[in-house]
């Protein structure tokens, strides 16, 4: 046998091997899906939560976003705070056609899950009430995400203060400081930002600017822990409805 018939026989069983793994995972989540619809069907908050997700995403069964909606906002009635955030999503637009546009209720919905704590959604509030002009609650909205380790939240923070007409130079070099940590290769712009901005400060602002940005994060949420556990809470749902061994 060649050398090339053996590389195209081999080049087939590692094709092979990836579309069984990826046909195993769809019929996972095909019994997943199902799993979680019967769950739904008995009022359970997460699992329309998480239902409503498979829709959106189309694991396990065909993408339907209006079907999705439907879930999220069953579960956001039932005080779901990251199903809130997602019905929220769908009235800002994120599927053209699915609902109509609606921002003010987009932002309700929104607020709930960025006052129950969830990173994203205090992300998002703050970019709506920025284009409403409320400054004063997009900053204080940034600066909750930015404090969870939001880096867009931080940027926008950042940006402003560089705009600001009287700018407080120590919360300007804290900002590009916690930008810097952030970025494994920071730009020059951002480390020429960081030099002129602690250039101008005084030995007491520095002082400051230093215990500032050493108590600056807060810690991630245990809503935003959940959200970013994604399918393992999925997984965990399930395994917790086990039957346990005696």
């Amino acid at each position: 046998m060649t050398i090339r018939r053996l590389a195209f026989m081999a080049l087939v069983a590692v094709s092979w091997l990836h579309m069984t793994a990826a046909q195993a995972q769809d019929a996972a989540h095909q019994v997943m899906f199902a799993r979680l619809s019967a769950l739904a069907s008995t009022g359970h908050a997460e699992a329309k939560y998480h239902l409503g997700m498979f829709l959106n995403n189309g694991m396990g069964t065909p993408r339907d976003a209006k079907a999705a909606f439907k879930h999220f906002t069953e579960a956001a009635e039932s005080g779901h705070p990251l199903a809130a955030y997602k019905v929220g999503c769908y009235l800002a637009g994120q599927f053209p056609g699915t609902v109509p546009v609606d921002l003010a209720e987009a932002l309700r919905f929104k607020l709930r899950a960025a006052e129950a704590g969830y990173d994203l959604a205090q992300q998002d509030v703050g970019e709506h009430f920025w284009q409403m002009k409320d400054v004063d609650s997009a900053l204080l909205w940034w600066e909750r995400a930015s404090r969870q380790g939001s880096v867009k939240a931080t940027a926008y923070l950042a940006h402003h203060e560089a705009g600001h007409p009287s700018r407080d130079p120590v919360r300007m070099f804290v900002l590009t400081m916690l930008l810097h940590q952030a970025s494994p290769r920071p730009a020059k712009a951002l480390l020429d930002q960081i030099a002129q901005s602690k250039a101008v400060l005084t030995a007491e602002q520095r002082t400051r600017a230093e215990a500032s940005l050493a108590s600056w994060s807060t810690g991630v949420t245990a809503l935003t822990q959940e959200a970013r556990a994604g399918f393992r809470r999925v997984t965990a749902l399930l395994e917790s409805l086990e039957p346990k061994e005696k």
